[in-house]
């Protein structure tokens, strides 16, 4: 009786827990697509720039870099990824010693084809600073996610970067990829953008597997891939007095302990006045109140010993947030950090179940975060 009913359950979650909708095959475009800035490995001062083009790789692919007094040209590392329909040539660039508060003009060069010119501006040093979050975006075919991003930064022209939790595809396909360049390319060539992986980059096998794509196309990922020698996702840098943390929660319990052994050392080794954590999946869930245990036990308590004061979450479709404390908040300050947000921009809405910690709870929409930060205080 067991294993019918074991058997009946598993026919019914069959297609959450496993299936992958099919891959339309696709053909890499023969000019430079999908430009995206990013922050790079080497400080503040250091930004990446990820591109596609074609199946094959060009050993001259370059980034060009030009500001009112020079121009200079960085090689690029490419790499071939194939795909379950298709494969694509993929590059990054990273650009080192930037001066602050600085404006620079760059494109891209491969197979003797050059992108657009894009530009930068680097920001002026000091301890203010504000970035715009957004959850899950998971946009479906002609969305309208680029339209919000841009009366979202219309808005706050003060932002620097954007940071997105997650589940900025819908699939791990082409067609999907495609559909968030569309979302975001009203802002990734302009200011840097970063990401983390969510369930919807996964493919769902007995074990789930984020492509290496992924990587690719966020590529500061892959140096600290290639030092550790594992799969997680893992990223940290520091903005100004602010250490971010990057963190990749789709996972079973021997990949997220490495993680949390990963953030342990990250959090004791920083020096910044304030650190932000990003997972997708909300260490304390709105929807049930045993969902993520597993994030919860492997991360919480090294996230609460490390100082950290703002985690940043997505997954669940709603906008509330809460702290350790059963009780809500009972004003506009956190007293007990961290305080734990969850935020999405995606069409889909799930019903939510809160329980008494969490205020204010807000579905049934999009939303953003405009996120300020100074010498003493997040906002």
């Amino acid at each position: 009786l067991i294993l019918i009913g074991l058997s009946i359950w598993a026919s019914f979650r069959w297609e959450a827990w496993f299936y992958n909708p099919p891959e339309e095959p696709y053909t890499a475009p023969k000019v430079p697509s999908r430009v995206l800035l990013t922050f790079g490995n080497d400080g503040e001062m250091s930004r990446m720039v990820s591109w596609m083009c074609d199946e094959k790789v060009d050993a001259d692919a370059m980034l060009i870099l030009a500001d009112s007094t020079d121009t200079v040209k960085i090689n690029a590392v490419g790499e071939v990824f194939e795909s379950r329909s298709g494969k694509a040539a993929y590059y990054h660039a990273e650009i080192k010693n930037l001066k602050p508060d600085h404006t620079y003009c760059y494109a891209v060069k491969t197979n003797g084809a050059t992108s657009q010119w894009y530009s930068f501006t680097t920001c002026y040093i000091q301890e203010t600073f504000s970035f715009l979050f957004m959850g899950d975006v998971q946009d479906t075919i002609n969305g309208v996610a680029n339209k919000l991003l841009r009366e979202a930064i219309s808005k706050h022209p003060e932002i620097e970067f954007v940071a997105f939790g997650g589940d900025l595809i819908e699939r791990p396909t082409d067609r999907f990829y495609n559909e968030a360049f569309r979302s975001i390319d009203s802002i990734c060539t302009a200011m840097p953008v970063i990401n983390i992986t969510g369930n919807h980059d996964y493919l769902k096998y007995l074990k789930r597997k984020c492509e290496r794509r992924f990587a690719l196309t966020f590529p500061y990922f892959l140096k600290g891939m290639k030092e550790r020698g594992d799969e997680n996702h893992l990223f940290s840098f520091v903005y100004r007095n602010t250490q971010f943390f990057l963190l990749d929660s789709d996972r079973g319990a021997y990949f997220l302990n490495q993680q949390k052994s990963w953030l342990k050392e990250q959090l004791n080794e920083s020096k910044a006045k304030h650190k932000i954590v990003l997972v997708h999946h909300p260490l304390y869930s709105v929807k049930k109140k045993k969902n993520n245990l597993i994030q919860r036990w492997m991360f919480n308590e090294t996230i609460q010993d490390g100082g950290v004061e703002l985690v940043l979450q997505g997954h669940e479709h709603g906008y509330t947030h809460c702290t350790s404390s059963e009780e809500p908040l009972k004003s506009n300050k956190c007293r007990n950090t961290p305080l734990y947000t969850i935020s999405h921009c995606s069409p889909k809405n799930y019903k939510l179940k809160p329980t008494e910690r969490f205020y204010p709870v807000l579905s049934e929409s999009r939303f953003y975060q405009i996120v300020n930060v100074d010498a003493e205080t997040i906002t």
